[in-house]
């Protein structure tokens, strides 16, 4: 399968993800203000009953945005916030994955059996967790068959269960840490005083998981890749010096 066929596939994957997330807000009345497909700038926006919907350039991941802010956030009950964010998991770990198995049977036959395979899938991702970091996106799908709808299904099945599975981590801003934060405010009543900075930190932890693989190609081949990692080290001291001087010079005026 074509990359460009996966990465299509998985912003499918997070659209449903999404969508998850909206029905999740829906059935305990928490009122949505933004919903985004990706980072960074705005592709495309519209509204729609009141929910402003956004397709930004960096198609990578995307978010649900409650109205109000952080604070007005927590007044809902811990049950309605649990229900949220879990919502967006269910739909990516068993909703998703299954329906694309049962269409999956109904072109393959009566052969094929959707809760073994279901059990394929979480061994697969179980037994090797970061063969999708170091391997790249054409791992998937792991299950080829001769028909090609039932692969794009398998394929869309892997990614989305990836994504939740991922999702599902205990790390700030990602679901499974939301969850974890939510269940220990009681007895923590701090992470709702530091809840943008723990979030803060949660980024900065995606972002090194996101480049380790990265970092580990460029030593393992540091000979060719030296000069890069200058170049780059240059830059960033170029923008912290440009920065610190802005920084400087508004506070001397």
């Amino acid at each position: 399968m074509s990359f460009q066929e996966i990465i299509l596939i998985m912003i499918a994957a997070t659209i449903v993800h999404e969508i998850g997330h909206l029905i999740g807000a829906k059935l305990v009345g928490i009122k949505i203000k933004e919903a985004s497909l990706g980072f960074g700038p705005i592709l495309w926006e519209f509204t729609l009953q009141s929910i402003k919907f956004k397709i930004c350039w960096i198609l990578l991941g995307g978010y649900v945005m409650p109205a109000g802010s952080d604070e007005e956030f927590l007044t809902y009950s811990k049950k309605r916030r649990i229900i949220l964010t879990a919502s967006g998991l269910i739909m990516s770990i068993i909703i998703l994955p299954i329906f694309s198995l049962v269409l999956i049977k109904l072109i393959e036959g009566d052969s094929f059996h959707v809760g073994i395979k279901f059990v394929d899938l979480i061994h697969v991702f179980l037994n090797h967790p970061f063969q999708y970091f170091y391997s790249g996106l054409t791992i998937f799908p792991t299950t080829i068959y001769s028909n090609e709808i039932s692969n794009y299904l398998s394929c869309l099945a892997e990614i989305s269960l990836f994504l939740g599975i991922v999702n599902a981590l205990p790390i700030p801003v990602l679901d499974g840490g939301q969850i974890i934060m939510t269940l220990l405010e009681n007895k923590m009543p701090k992470i709702k005083e530091k809840y943008t900075i723990i979030n803060s930190i949660g980024y900065l932890i995606i972002v090194a998981i996101i480049l380790l693989p990265m970092i580990e190609v460029f030593l393992r081949n540091i000979k060719t890749t030296f000069p890069i990692i200058l170049f780059i080290g240059f830059i960033i001291y170029r923008v912290v010096r440009i920065n610190h001087r802005f920084e400087k010079s508004s506070k001397d005026v």
